[in-house]
């Protein structure tokens, strides 16, 4: 690998995590990590960029997405799934609009042919530009169970689940995805009801623990979210009905909620885009009570990390940012929004050490931004306002890939 451009920007304002403000000062980036905050300087030969009067804030993390999935509703007719090539090629179009839409970094809690895994080791090897991307494979989901025959495998009792997350493991996932509820996209599933037992759910996740990987359950009826927390899971995503028990729950187990609260929101209002009528009658169904349990969860103390479920209907790779949006308007401040979907959600994914803040030694992982967001937070999901992206201290769109 050729030695990489010392990089420097300056004239900006930086986020300071633990203040919650923005600092004037320069980054500056070094063999991809920040080596500077505030007066540097660069060494010789290094590229600079003018950040007078910009914002800079970290990369953006999303804790939840499909990134093989384009969010067209017609990916979810029988019969419309494309060749597995056709995919492939998609799949890393959708990593470039991520990037340059501001995310850094995602997890992705399951592909059709684990798509994911592959995905994630061609942007390490440079072969595809894109955020960094922590794969979970497959989903692991009981029969029938939401998710089946598509993202997710099929597994019934303690041994099977076990099974099917080690095979997950040694086909190269960062990151488990258990089902512990039905949902809204699966055809004759209801996400009022719990999928996994509390036995089956806790052998994936001491798997998975014992391998070092956090555990992410999709769990959106009561029952199954209690099952999941009881399990030790890292993670509930969705967490459409959570009751008072349920958030006692995860505060003293340290249980993460990824609200995914954009993900319903398009659901419930997509007829016309051509959503199918049993999916946008369940969404209707989880909206109300969705944003009702995830403003509970917050006045409570539960650790929240922002999530889109990016992949499903209309929820488009690189419009990803509007789920911190939708996080500020149901209870966090701006700064909190822009941490859920920064050094929180590093914290939820155990990458603490490596991204999620602008701090000497990590990731040069950074959002150029020409509008304040503690002003106006909806400036994250304005094009106009997105003045660059820089990921391991190189701008996105200056390394392309081979694919």
């Amino acid at each position: 690998m050729p030695e990489q451009q010392p990089l420097v920007l300056r004239g900006g304002a930086f986020f300071e995590s633990d203040s919650r403000t923005f600092v004037r000062g320069d980054v500056l980036c070094i063999d991809g990590r920040i080596a500077g905050l505030g007066e540097v300087e660069a060494p010789e030969g290094a590229a600079a960029i003018d950040c007078a009067g910009e914002y800079l804030i970290p990369g953006l993390i999303d804790c939840h997405v499909h990134i093989s999935s384009s969010g067209d509703p017609a990916e979810l007719t029988p019969g419309q799934r494309l060749s597995l090539a056709r995919r492939a090629w998609r799949t890393a179009e959708h990593a470039r609009a991520t990037l340059a839409g501001g995310i850094t970094t995602v997890r992705d809690l399951g592909a059709a042919d684990r798509l994911n895994i592959d995905l994630a080791r061609a942007v390490e090897g440079g072969e595809v530009e894109g955020p960094r991307v922590l794969a979970a494979g497959m989903g692991v989901t009981m029969s029938g169970g939401h998710g089946h025959g598509f993202i997710a495998r099929e597994a019934d009792g303690a041994d099977e689940v076990r099974k099917a997350v080690r095979e997950e493991i040694r086909a190269g996932a960062g990151a488990i995805k258990l089902f512990a509820s039905g949902g809204v996209l699966t055809p004759g599933v209801d996400p009022r009801s719990p999928a996994f037992t509390r036995d089956e759910l806790t052998a994936g996740v001491e798997e998975a623990t014992k391998a070092f990987r956090t555990v992410a359950a999709h769990a959106q009826s009561t029952e199954g979210i209690k099952n999941a927390v009881a399990a030790g899971v890292t993670s509930i995503e969705h967490g459409v009905w959570l009751d008072e028990e349920a958030i006692a729950m995860m505060i003293e187990r340290g249980t993460y909620l990824v609200p995914t609260l954009t993900a319903p929101y398009h659901i419930a209002y997509g007829a016309e885009a051509g959503i199918p009528e049993y999916a946008v009658e369940k969404g209707q169904a989880v909206l109300e009570d969705h944003i009702a349990s995830y403003e509970r969860a917050l006045e409570a103390g539960v650790k929240v990390a922002m999530g889109t479920d990016q992949g499903t209907p209309l929820n488009r790779p690189g419009e990803n940012a509007q789920e911190a949006v939708r996080m500020a308007d149901h209870g966090l401040s701006p700064a909190a929004a822009l941490l859920a979907a920064g050094g929180w959600a590093a914290d939820l994914l155990e990458l603490a050490e490596e991204t999620g803040r602008l701090r000497v030694g990590l990731a040069a992982d950074i959002v150029r931004l020409s509008e304040d967001p503690l002003v106006d937070i909806r400036c994250l999901t304005r094009p106009a306002a997105l003045a660059g992206v820089v990921k391991g201290g190189r701008p996105a769109g200056s390394t392309g890939g081979t694919i």
